[in-house]
């Protein structure tokens, strides 16, 4: 049954047993009460011990657009428009210089809450004289320390007392801005809820006038650098005004309008002309190359260039003798050629076509001298350009001379105007100073303290006290390695126990073991249903036909083995007819809990003597339970049990009997018990609550493997029972009469 029941339990092994840390926070909820209520009542003593501290708050609201009667950010240095314009304000308002002032004005040097020698100098009076008493006697002065007053210099104190007292103001006092908002919160803590108030309001005021300190002292400075600055620039205006006069006076100019005028008409005169000179000679060019590439030409082919033929004169004489054409050809339709007429008309005809012969002649010879012409004119013309250019040249010196004079004049002029301005911005507001912060409102007196918070405080050291104390419970069971109850059992190692055995508490049963008689005696009626369940589950799940033997063992001396084996005996024979053996040869102890005597014949009395099994059995009065102690002791036990002769006695023996019941020795100190189990074929392992340790089972376990040994059943013995009035089905039912039903 054990043993097939391990697989599935090892797959449950996995699973967070949320019930049994339930279960263990339950067993030991005393403790865990009983450390919480301490905890939280030292707590108690504590936060009322805490000295209330009482928090004000005033609200500041920092202008990004200032009251101003003249512009003079420039000269002061603040950009509002700069996104770190708040943060620096923020910095401003922390800043060691704006504490200072709060500490002087109000005086808080000399406010014991602040100044902790103030406190330390109110010592008691007896102190004080028995110092001042051991100092007079130059002996025992030697011998004390200096005094720390006579190694400091006075100076130095002052220095670290004024620190130390800023350091405690600015632990105290808490800048915090609204986000997207203009506003920032000045709060302060104090003992002193009204204190804490009027600092509040000072730290606001403090940083007002400490702004509007920066900007005035920004203001004379300013006023002083700019009147040394004009004096200055004064000075150079005059002297390049100066140094343009004479220029004028020398060169003769009233200004430099004049000249540019000059230059500019002149030369514009001058280009027009050459290119119009420029454009006739090319004219020109082209007419006397066309004609003297054709010198036979006749007047026709002359006439027919377009050169020739556009000429102004060839073009009217054209005109003329295409009019005398059209009259020739309208009167020849009408009229003979003798008729007068046609005779006039033929002859004005003939008119016009000489003199346009005779013109086109005339410009021919005309071509060439016009051509001479218009190569000399162009060239005189660029001549006097290039005559121009040189006086236009020197000219353009004179200008640039006046220009960078002139520029010199102009920006001195400038740049001592933007100071003279500036002079007299700075000193018209240098009476006058706007906030650049105002109060949204003014720190009250708070009427209930900030800190501490006592109720949460107390709470919170009884959740945590009670937290603490449940995980040192449930650590201390993770780290205790042995096995201390049935659910433990299951926990830790992943399978069900057979049965439990509760501890016995007894006063006849203190100082010596427990005999055969607990289990008739209705006290222990617990006691008594745990043994009972334990042989109805290995009843079941070994059949008579199959096996009556049951060894009975444990891992090491102590774990109640023989109490088990006893009890078991009885709880069988009421139903069965039962041989108890005792097989621990080396320490017996059966025949002592039974009361029988120690000359009392046994087991090793009919190995070694041959004595009969009849003088050997003793049965129990009133039952029907027989017991073969272990008899005298000998010197080879293993030889003895490991024959062939207890064999033969065994199987004898359980030829009377239904069930037979065997007593082996401890395990691990001694291999006895193998020896049995190999005839019994298996056996039934005793634990002791809160001794065994995991590694001892495991240890072994490892050892039943080895030599191939099943295991009928693991007892839990001296589990401690609930107390009365507690539901027992957690520890014993679910255990001892399920397991009975598997």
């Amino acid at each position: 049954m054990f043993v097939n029941s391990s697989k599935d339990s090892t797959k449950q092994e996995q699973l967070i047993d949320f019930g049994y840390f339930v279960h263990l926070i339950k067993k030991h909820w005393l403790s865990i009460s009983l450390f919480a209520f301490l905890c939280t009542a030292i707590s108690v003593l504590f936060a009322l011990s805490i000295t209330s501290t009482y928090r004000a708050t005033a609200t500041l609201l920092i202008e990004s657009q200032q009251v101003k009667a003249i512009s003079i950010e420039e000269v002061v240095g603040i950009d509002t428009r700069a996104n770190e314009y708040y943060l620096t304000q923020f910095e401003i308002l922390k800043s060691n210089q704006v504490s200072q002032r709060v500490i002087d004005e109000l005086q808080l040097d000399k406010v014991p809450e602040f100044n902790s020698n103030l406190k330390s100098s109110n010592e008691p009076t007896y102190r004080k004289q028995f110092s001042d008493w051991l100092r007079s006697h130059p002996v025992l002065d030697s011998l004390l320390p200096k005094n720390k007053d006579t190694l400091k210099d006075e100076e130095s104190e002052r220095e670290a007392t004024k620190l130390r007292v800023l350091r405690k103001f600015k632990s105290r006092l808490t800048i915090s801005p609204i986000r997207k908002t203009q506003l920032v919160r000045i709060s302060f803590e104090s003992e002193d809820p009204k204190l804490a108030a009027k600092i509040a309001n000072a730290v606001g005021d403090a940083f007002i006038e400490s702004n509007l300190e920066s900007k005035l002292i920004a203001t004379d400075k300013a006023n002083e650098w700019l009147n040394e600055r004009l004096s200055g620039l004064k000075q150079n205006l005059n002297a390049s005004e100066q140094a343009l006069l004479e220029f004028l006076q020398h060169q003769k100019l009233i200004d430099d309008s004049g000249i540019s005028a000059l230059t500019s008409n002149e030369l514009q005169n001058l280009t027009g002309r050459i290119a119009e000179a420029t454009d006739r000679r090319t004219k020109t060019q082209a007419l006397y190359n066309a004609l003297k590439s054709n010198p036979n030409a006749d007047i026709a082919a002359l006439g027919a260039n377009t050169l020739i033929s556009n000429h102004p004169q060839v073009r009217d004489v054209r005109m003329a003798e295409a009019e005398a054409e059209k009259e020739v050809s309208q009167l020849s339709k009408r009229y003979g050629p003798k008729h007068d007429r046609m005779i006039q008309a033929n002859a004005r005809l003939k008119s016009i076509q000489r003199r346009a012969e005779k013109l086109i002649y005339k410009l021919i010879d005309g071509i060439e001298k016009e051509l001479s012409s218009a190569i000399e004119q162009e060239q005189l013309l660029k001549q006097e350009l290039l005559n121009k250019k040189e006086e236009f040249q020197e000219l353009s010196v004179i200008k640039s001379e006046y220009d960078a004079l002139k520029r010199e004049v102009d920006s001195n002029s400038k740049l001592y105007n933007l100071f003279l301005t500036r002079q007299k911005e700075t000193s018209a507001a240098s009476n006058f100073s706007a906030a650049n912060a105002r109060f949204s409102d003014y720190a009250l007196v708070p009427e209930n303290p900030f800190k501490p918070n006592r109720k949460l405080i107390v709470l919170f050291a009884f959740t945590v006290s009670l937290s603490f104390a449940v995980v040192v419970v449930i650590c201390l069971d993770a780290f205790n390695n042995t096995i201390t109850s049935a659910r433990d059992f299951e926990s830790k190692l992943g399978l069900l126990p057979t049965g439990t055995i509760p501890m016995v508490r007894a006063r006849e049963y203190k100082n010596s073991p427990i005999d055969h008689l607990v289990f008739t005696n209705s006290k222990f009626s617990a006691f008594q249903e745990s043994i009972d369940s334990i042989r109805t589950s290995l009843y079941l799940s070994m059949p008579k036909s199959d096996r009556k033997f049951i060894a009975i063992s444990s891992s090491v001396p102590g774990e109640g083995k023989t109490t088990t084996a006893i009890n078991l005996a009885q709880s069988f024979s009421s139903i069965e007819k039962v041989l108890l053996i005792d097989c621990d040869l080396r320490k017996p102890t059966i025949g002592k809990r039974f009361g029988l005597p120690k000359s009392q014949y046994g087991l090793s009395n009919i190995l070694v003597m041959n004595v009969s099994p009849k003088e050997s059995i003793t049965t129990v009065p009133g039952t029907n339970l027989d017991i073969l102690p272990a008899g005298m002791l000998v010197a080879n036990p293993q030889e003895l049990l490991s024959g062939d002769s207890f064999t033969t006695l065994v199987n004898e023996l359980s030829k009377k009997y239904d069930r037979v019941i065997f007593d082996t020795p401890p395990i691990l100190p001694v291999k006895d018990a193998f020896i049995i189990g190999k005839l019994t074929k298996g056996i039934v392992l005793v634990l002791k609550a809160n001794s065994t340790t995991k590694s001892v089972y495991n240890h072994t376990m490892t050892l039943f493997t080895k030599h191939k040994i099943s295991i009928d059943g693991v007892v839990i013995n001296q589990v401690t029972q609930p107390k009365k009035g507690k539901h027992t089905y957690s520890e014993y039912s679910k255990y001892a009469y399920g397991n009975a039903d598997s």
